[in-house]
């Protein structure tokens, strides 16, 4: 799925593997919902029962992986996912955690178990095996996020549709992410996802004190990640006035600060 790369990169690689491959190109980048969800129905097109998400940026070593998650995916499963390392070979997810007070995400650094599966709130979403029955139920990835926190959004939507997300942590993938030093872009994706993902998914009292979380303590933390560098510094009061204004921006437009966590129907078009 050529999510709008504008180099051609889908068909020279269709055109590298053959028969086995196929491209889909797309006029537009719309972040990773966006070719996410044409990645889902494109399978649902084809009468499938699960499409495994891939980023261009994982590397997969072992040839049994998809047999793995796939023997993990129960019926009553919405995804299974492996465990995402770094290049280093640590485990940057296996599985993720949400704090509801607080409206804080993290990633489990260490698996519950390492010889069998196991359900968790959240998937990392660089390697993703989906069912397409969750997707007809729950519809796609919200496209609101364009990136960061869309993963997230859907694995809780799943969960209060009465699905298990799941880990298979005999499944390892690498993600090569790049420097490990977030930009100011990612930062402000990140914080405004934060407040969106609560919007969509907290109560009021989640909102209230996830929205003081994200306008005190993050702010702090990511003016001290940056001390050391005065450019970055000086623009964590823009990050934060920018992530906070597309909220209040888009709560006028919809009227209304909470909003319900739907997704797009992907059975249609």
């Amino acid at each position: 799925m050529d999510n709008g790369s504008g180099t051609g990169e889908g068909e020279r690689l269709a055109a590298e593997f053959g028969e086995f491959v196929s491209a889909s190109v797309r006029s537009v980048n719309d972040g990773v919902p966006g070719g996410y969800n044409a990645a889902l129905r494109w399978g649902l097109q084809r009468g499938a029962s699960h499409v495994l998400l891939l980023n261009n940026d994982i590397v997969v070593e072992d040839a049994g992986m998809v047999g793995s998650l796939l023997a993990a995916a129960a019926a009553d499963v919405a995804a299974v996912g492996p465990i995402v390392r770094d290049v280093d070979g640590s485990v940057f997810s296996a599985g993720g955690l949400i704090d509801w007070p607080l409206g804080r995400t993290r990633h489990r650094r260490r698996p519950i178990r390492e010889d069998s599966p196991y359900e968790v709130e959240w998937l990392d979403g660089p390697c993703l095996l989906v069912s397409l029955d969750a997707v007809r139920r729950i519809g796609g990835l919200a496209p609101e996020f364009f990136m960061y926190s869309e993963e997230l959004d859907w694995c809780t939507r799943a969960g209060r549709a009465g699905f298990r997300i799941v880990v298979e942590p005999r499944a390892a993938v690498i993600h090569e992410r790049g420097t490990r030093r977030p930009s100011m872009q990612v930062r402000e994706l990140s914080l405004r996802n934060a407040i969106l993902f609560m919007r969509r998914n907290g109560g009021v009292r989640q909102n209230l004190t996830s929205l003081a979380w994200s306008l005190i303590y993050r702010p702090l933390a990511m003016a001290a990640r940056c001390v050391t560098r005065p450019a970055d510094f000086v623009r964590v009061p823009g990050v934060v006035v920018r992530a906070v204004a597309w909220n209040v921006s888009d709560a006028i437009s919809r009227r209304g600060w909470r909003i319900p966590a739907e997704g797009p129907d992907l059975t249609s078009g």
